[in-house]
């Protein structure tokens, strides 16, 4: 299903309410990272470029890796806003015997890569599978979802640095810059200087987004993709969008009562 950029707003006002009542029956689920990145899922799924109802091993087409597979959440709750996947669904993330778990598995619903290990193998495996659409003469594109925090991780400037080398036009990079992981605020933890700069210095071109934009994120993503050289767009974002108690704060979780509230005052 395809929708103009006009209708996406109304689309992620939607998913995150989903978002926000999965937390109410889901405690383990990370929150605030799902809410800061529910526009670009949009952007990619509502606009076509990616499809809930692809069948596994199906070729010629294009593949999502999201790095930051703890926002999975985003995922599911988009897919239930577009009606591939109930309420009543939703409502069973994260317990014994869902197929909507809190980190992308091999059998989880719309996954094309279940990166569920140590930050950073998602990006090394978007690159693989990019050069590997290359090399098998395939059209389709990589869309690469990571997180700032991700960027502490030296796999991933390697994998970068890779990407960069083979200029892997088909792999376009959105780096969900919401200035917050686990151990707190971002430059607390490890300081990561000019971001856009690091990857300039590699050889990429670098789009900056307001990342709760979705007409910005199409636009960066329609950028991208008639691009000759290999594309990262950093959309700036705030961790825990919508929650006031919990928005650019470490702050995961928020009791089912409070989630329940915030799901019908949002938007």
């Amino acid at each position: 299903m395809e929708r103009g950029v006009s209708s996406l707003e109304g689309l992620v006002c939607k998913a995150r309410r989903y978002v926000v009542l999965m937390a109410g029956y889901d405690p383990g689920m990370h929150l605030g990272s799902s809410l800061s990145v529910l526009e670009t899922v949009a952007a990619l799924y509502g606009t076509g470029r990616l499809k809930f109802n692809v069948a596994n091993g199906a070729h010629n087409r294009n593949y999502f890796v999201l790095s930051k597979g703890h926002a999975i959440h985003a995922v599911y709750a988009l897919a239930a806003a577009m009606g591939y996947l109930t309420v009543d669904e939703l409502r069973e993330t994260g317990s014994i015997g869902s197929r909507l778990q809190n980190h992308p598995e091999t059998d989880t619903p719309f996954v094309d890569v279940p990166n569920s290990g140590s930050l950073g193998q998602g990006v090394s495996m978007a690159v693989g599978l990019a050069l590997g659409l290359r090399l098998r003469g395939e059209p389709g594109r990589v869309y690469l979802v990571t997180g700032d925090g991700e960027l502490d991780e030296g796999q991933t400037w390697e994998s970068f640095a890779v990407a960069a080398h083979y200029n892997l036009t088909n792999l376009v990079t959105i780096v969900d810059l919401n200035n917050v992981q686990l151990d707190g605020h971002s430059e607390e933890v490890l300081r990561k200087g000019d971001v856009a700069g690091r990857f300039k210095a590699l050889g990429f071109d670098v789009v900056e987004v307001d990342g709760h934009d979705v007409k910005e994120v199409v636009a960066a993503l329609e950028k991208a993709e008639n691009n000759t050289k290999p594309t990262v767009i950093i959309a700036r974002t705030i961790r825990g969008r919508g929650v006031p108690p919990i928005e650019d704060t470490a702050k995961q979780r928020i009791s089912r009562d409070d989630a329940l509230k915030y799901a019908n005052d949002i938007c």
